[in-house]
């Protein structure tokens, strides 16, 4: 029989153990070795998360599959959690590589899915599959809200002005360059004289301060609209769900987490002259 054979991690932490890429494709190898099968393709996806279907190799593997001439009658994966961690995304996809006549095959989960034992069986290693999943966002995220509850970073872009500084596991901020402080300085008092980000950004772009560096009205914003710059650290403000804007009181501040750029007189003075221009601009 001709198969093809899927192999996914979904961090460097996990390629840097058994389930890493080589693992998987010498298992896989050895398991179609002892069943007399052949591998005509495989579809690799690095750094992804299986509780998505949105995996360009997994996409086209299921695109290759739904083909009149496709090359292959099975797809073997090292474990079911490696073709989806989602029950919905697995029952699915299954059901329609089953109507072009391809099954999806465990390598260290062997079960007949034909048979009233093999479905309850894959059907409970399904569950335990999103069980973990599920688990692991919960646990991921009591680890990230401690972490910034002590003023540490949780991810994302470092903010203009400063840079990383690691111990150990745990990331914060230091000053950036006197160059990059005194040119946040400068937007802050600008704005609090009552320019706006249009202004302010033409200014910078004139004075060319930063060689190549390009400044836009929306940027100056987000900068002068960041806590960050007080030596304050939020977390939070958005849902990992839906990326909407959580209430504050869900948000997590963390105060003097590391050196403050402007003082609170100046973002004071800043964030009431943001506000009248706002206001002037509705009326």
């Amino acid at each position: 029989m001709n198969i093809v054979i899927y192999l996914r991690v979904s961090s460097e932490q996990q390629a840097e153990r058994e389930l890493s890429i080589p693992a998987q494709r010498e298992a896989l190898q050895r398991y179609a070795d002892e069943h007399g099968w052949s591998i005509v393709d495989e579809y690799v996806d690095e750094a992804k998360s299986a509780k998505t279907d949105a995996r360009p190799d997994f996409q086209r593997m299921i695109g290759d599959a739904q083909k009149t001439d496709k090359q292959f009658d099975a797809i073997v994966v090292h474990k079911f959690d490696r073709f989806s961690r989602n029950r919905a995304d697995h029952a699915i996809y299954k059901a329609l590589l089953k109507k072009h006549g391809v099954t999806v095959v465990s390598a260290s989960e062997p079960v007949d899915a034909d048979t009233p034992h093999g479905f309850l069986l894959e059907s409970m290693l399904e569950v335990i599959s999103e069980f973990y999943n599920v688990n692991l966002r919960h646990e991921t995220l009591k680890g990230m809200r401690e972490n910034a509850s002590q003023g540490f970073h949780c991810g994302g872009r470092v903010p203009f002005g400063y840079r990383r500084v690691q111990t150990g596991r745990k990331v914060t901020y230091e000053l950036g360059t006197d160059q990059e402080v005194k040119l946040v300085q400068q937007m802050f008092h600008m704005a609090a004289e009552g320019h706006g980000g249009k202004r302010i950004a033409r200014e910078l772009n004139q004075q060319n301060i930063i060689e190549g560096k390009r400044w836009a009205p929306s940027t100056v914003l987000a900068i002068l609209n960041n806590a960050v710059y007080l030596g304050k650290r939020v977390w939070n403000k958005k849902s990992e769900a839906d990326g909407k804007k959580n209430d504050m009181s869900e948000w997590i501040v963390a105060e003097n987490a590391h050196p403050a750029i402007v003082d609170q007189q100046l973002w004071d003075a800043t964030q009431a002259s943001l506000m009248a221009r706002k206001i002037n601009k509705t009326h």
